[in-house]
């Protein structure tokens, strides 16, 4: 079967996996940055060009099904001579028959059965791995909550030996092996009943020039936070030539997104803390030789650490301070703020006081040792909060507040 592409439209899959394309008709190489091998979303009602082993399949409300939970069902689809791309898929499991039924896709598929598979389990696993007649052989997993009736995107790239498996647009595990260099597409379940749709095999093949981004790295990971700093790494990625470097992004606030470190592996990176934020965003994109640059990964969130370095294995956090209240103001119109200290097993070393102007505008007022600090407030309807630190940096929080005095109570007659 050569090159099929069929009409989708509905729905985006994998980050970086050429999101952007809709083709209709037969596939034009010179009219798409990534060439299309095949694309499926089952709403012409037919699963015409796939050949179905075991279970019982159908195409039923513009999704392909298989209902029986009695054995191992298979659906292939594409040409034997595909080699290196890309097949991704939309899956949502809707009944197991125990712990290790799964429902997930395939590539490379020989006449055999041999292939590799990506598949999200009903043990809360996602495994990539090899089948080889009828051996199986598990290259890489990890924890994923894969629950019954909702729907999850899948993507399954091989290139060369590597093999990389991305869920929702996370590539979550990474493997190497040459066993297997080509073969067909498919989806497939193990003791389970599944729907499938936006079934769609990308070619992963270096072009000229070349147009195709890498996928998306890994969302960043917290090695280690210091009172100054923070250590990043993620999980590489690839590219149909090869990844170049990444950038690595942080902000002051969630919607900032700036550039701060080009680096070529995947870290560990270690950045400064700005002291005025609440929490500093980091994020992560690849980008080949050719200047293609993949989407940015979603952000990791870090709060600002204590002021001291992080001591002892106490486990039990601070009770929660007062709300924060206006009391007074200094000669030059600064704000005092006091509240009533948290107690602690051990003891509270610090506080930190929150300013929040509105969603997306949160800063560090003020770290201090007592309950009381003088700050400067700007901005209209501020809201304020304070966390309370101990040595081993757990922390309670009080309730978010109106930035003013304790309000008057209203009298009763």
């Amino acid at each position: 079967m050569g090159a099929v592409v069929r009409t989708w439209t509905r729905r985006l899959l994998g980050a970086g996996l050429a999101a952007a394309l809709v083709v209709s008709g037969p596939a034009d190489p010179a009219a798409a940055a990534v060439p299309v091998l095949l694309s499926d979303d089952f709403q012409d009602g037919n699963a015409a060009g796939w050949r179905t082993s075991g279970g019982r399949w159908s195409v039923a409300d513009e999704t392909f099904r298989q209902d029986s939970v009695s054995a191992r069902a298979t659906a292939r689809t594409g040409d034997q001579s595909w080699s290196d791309y890309a097949v991704s898929v939309r899956v949502q499991p809707l009944a197991y028959r125990d712990s290790r039924s799964s429902a997930g896709v395939q590539a490379r598929v020989q006449s055999d059965g041999s292939h590799y598979y990506l598949t999200t389990r009903a043990d809360n696993k996602v495994e990539l791995g090899r089948v080889v007649s009828g051996r199986t052989t598990v290259l890489a997993t990890a924890d994923y909550a894969s629950a019954l009736q909702f729907w999850r995107s899948l993507s399954l790239v091989v290139k060369g030996s590597q093999l990389i498996g991305v869920v929702n647009g996370t590539p979550l595990l990474n493997a190497t092996d040459t066993r297997l260099t080509r073969g067909r597409a498919a989806v497939a379940t193990n003791y389970a009943t599944a729907a499938f749709d936006d079934v769609r095999v990308d070619g992963w093949t270096a072009t000229s020039p070349d147009t195709q981004a890498p996928l998306a790295p890994g969302r960043p990971s917290v090695v280690e936070v210091t009172p100054t700093t923070v250590t990043l790494t993620w999980r590489p990625t690839i590219d149909n030539v090869g990844v170049v470097d990444y950038i690595v992004y942080q902000g002051e606030q969630f919607y900032q997104q700036i550039p701060v470190r080009t680096v070529t592996g995947t870290g560990p990176v270690t950045l400064p803390f700005s002291p005025t934020a609440a929490s500093m965003q980091f994020s992560v994109a690849a980008r080949d030789a050719a200047g293609n640059v993949s989407l940015v990964t979603d952000r990791t969130s870090v709060p600002q650490p204590p002021s001291y370095p992080k001591t002892g294995d106490d486990a039990v956090a601070p009770s929660a301070p007062g709300s924060p209240v206006l009391s007074g103001r200094t000669a030059d119109g600064r704000g005092i703020l006091t509240w009533t200290p948290a107690t602690d097993n051990v003891a509270v070393r610090e506080y930190h006081v929150i300013l929040v102007t509105n969603i997306d505008e949160v800063r560090l007022l003020a770290k201090v040792s007592e309950p009381t600090a003088t700050v400067t407030v700007n901005g209209s309807n501020p809201l304020v909060r304070v966390i309370a630190y101990d040595a081993a940096w757990n922390s309670a929080s009080s309730p978010l507040v109106p930035y003013g005095p304790t309000p008057t109570p209203t009298p009763t007659a």
